[in-house]
């Protein structure tokens, strides 16, 4: 692929990305005036101009992006939950307040959210050496930078094993099935071959045979992502290979227009357009089939969703019923409603009136509640495996900790008997001043340094170079999902605790398993 590229327009991607960014920016404050006129939708934008102007004035940078990419990704996803709503609700001709009970408190706290991850990512990326530490050391001498073509087509083999047996699984995973979560945790193996179509990020030479098999092989996880009836699984493998595209780009200073015609973007943009409708009529479908998702195998729950899908009839029910429950927001004294944005993909990290929520329902029980304080003790007990805090003395039943943070925010203030166990969203500002009070400021910023520095151990510095692990690669989209507007600080806790260095060792077993049945390299073949 890189051989074929002869010449380059460099430096000038980021610089152009920023400039139409900020026509968005200011096309949006201009529409949200000009339409929705109040108080109320102008502290929105205000909140839109503080959380971009930090966004590209300190971190949106090739330095930053090259040499921490996937912490990088990770503080986008908190950076879009406070950008998207305001351009994402304009075109669908709402307010950026739509459906909101606590507006101001909303943009306020949530734009000192972000200024405090902010201050978390400022502190890891703006050391004064570059160097590596410990962490990043041991990885490298246990050859997680390493690349070879065979060991990812094993990899994603166990990947797509480990799909298929989930696809066979009738039930969710549930607390106590150490198998199955197992599996479910080498799901996202199964994109490991495609990093090869990426030669300078894999550091495999190019070859078109083997790009071509992984182009076969992606279509392939794509088709097989949507028996999950999972709107998350289904677009994983798309963005995997969109980060990874964009990473390549801005590795190699290679402008889009140097790789593609006008004529090829222009078609990319049409199909992306009308690809959105395609996905969201999937959305659709995977929803309607969702209530029997616990009753039936997966490869039944697919044919389900085909069927319901070549349905018309049923189609144009579904999208009118989903228009309806859109246009229809209710008061949250109600129950619990975070209806704000049609699209599911934008929505997953622009929904802002979750945060309106969350903090609607913490003024209510008030900061800093005990019950809130007991089930984060609880489930951060919870983030070890059984035997190990048997050995430690302390007893737990993970099974009565099957809900959230955001359905423990909502039973504690409303005593709704079947609040807990619905895995509502909840939201890191919302949840944090829930819990911790005021001091879920300094918890937050505490968490997230770590687990930002924790990411970065996935990048190394050798001889001037910059290496990116195998690991980090494959798992590149899970980095952009991690901290997106749903989570509570249990999250980053867990990945701290136990999420980065559970990951790191299975890779490194698997890998370690992988080499001893290989045959000798010079019997086999690189393709």
């Amino acid at each position: 692929m890189t051989e074929n590229i002869q010449i380059r327009r460099k430096g000038t991607s980021l610089q152009s990305v920023i400039k139409y960014i900020d026509i968005i920016v200011l096309l949006s404050v201009i529409g949200e005036i000009f339409f929705f006129p109040s108080w109320h939708n102008f502290a929105g934008c205000v909140m839109t101009v503080i959380v971009w102007l930090i966004f590209r004035n300190l971190f949106f940078k090739k330095r930053i992006i090259l040499e921490h990419p996937f912490s990088f990704l990770a503080f986008s996803s908190l950076f879009l939950a406070s950008f998207i709503p305001l351009p994402a609700t304009l075109l669908e001709s709402k307010p950026i307040t739509y459906g909101f009970q606590n507006p101001y408190e909303t943009f306020f706290f949530q734009t000192l959210i972000f200024i405090v991850a902010s201050l978390a990512f400022y502190a890891v990326v703006y050391r004064k050496r570059r160097g590596n530490n410990i962490i990043q050391r041991t990885l490298y001498k246990l050859n997680f930078f390493e690349t070879e073509p065979s060991t990812l087509w094993i990899l994603g083999l166990v990947g797509l094993l480990a799909r298929i047996k989930s696809l066979a699984v009738v039930n969710e995973v549930q607390y106590g099935d150490a198998g199955s979560k197992f599996l479910e945790g080498l799901l996202y193996l199964q994109y490991a071959p495609i990093i090869m179509f990426f030669p300078t990020l894999s550091g495999l030479p190019y070859n078109k045979l083997r790009s071509n098999l992984v182009i076969i092989y992606a279509s392939f996880t794509f088709v097989l992502s949507f028996a999950a009836n999972s709107r998350q699984q289904m677009i994983y493998p798309i963005f995997t290979v969109l980060l990874l595209f964009i990473l390549y780009l801005i590795k190699d200073n290679i402008s889009i227009f140097s790789l593609l015609a006008p004529w090829k973007i222009g078609a990319i943009i049409f199909f992306v357009f009308f690809g959105l409708g395609f996905l969201s009529d999937i959305s659709l479908a995977m929803l309607a089939n969702r209530k029997i998702r616990n009753d039936v195998s997966r490869s039944e729950l697919l044919d389900n969703t085909i069927e319901t899908m070549q349905n018309e009839k049923l189609m144009d029910k579904l999208r009118n019923t989903s228009i309806e429950v859109q246009d229809n927001v209710f008061s949250y004294s109600r129950g619990w409603d975070e209806t704000y944005l049609n699209n599911f993909m934008i929505n997953r990290y622009g929904n802002a009136r979750v945060v309106d929520q969350t903090l609607y329902y913490a003024d209510k029980i008030g900061y800093g509640n005990k019950k809130m304080q007991k089930s984060f003790y609880e489930k951060t007990l919870a983030v070890y495996p059984l035997p190990f805090l048997s050995l430690l003395g302390i007893t737990i039943d993970k099974e009565e900790l099957e809900y959230s943070p955001g359905d423990k925010l909502y039973f504690t203030g409303t005593h709704t008997p079947s609040a807990l166990g619905g895995f509502r969203v909840t939201s890191l500002v919302g949840d944090g001043l829930a819990t911790f009070g005021y001091w879920c400021f300094p918890i937050v910023f505490v968490l997230l340094f770590l687990s930002f520095t924790l990411m970065d151990s996935l990048v190394v510095f050798k001889n001037g170079a910059i290496l990116f692990s195998t690991l980090g690669l494959i798992n590149i989209f899970g980095f952009l999902g991690i901290f997106r507007n749903s989570i509570g600080a249990i999250v980053p806790l867990a990945y701290i605790l136990r999420g980065f260095w559970q990951q790191c060792f299975i890779f490194w077993l698997l890998v370690f398993i992988i080499k001893l049945v290989q045959l000798p390299k010079k019997k086999r073949r690189s393709f």
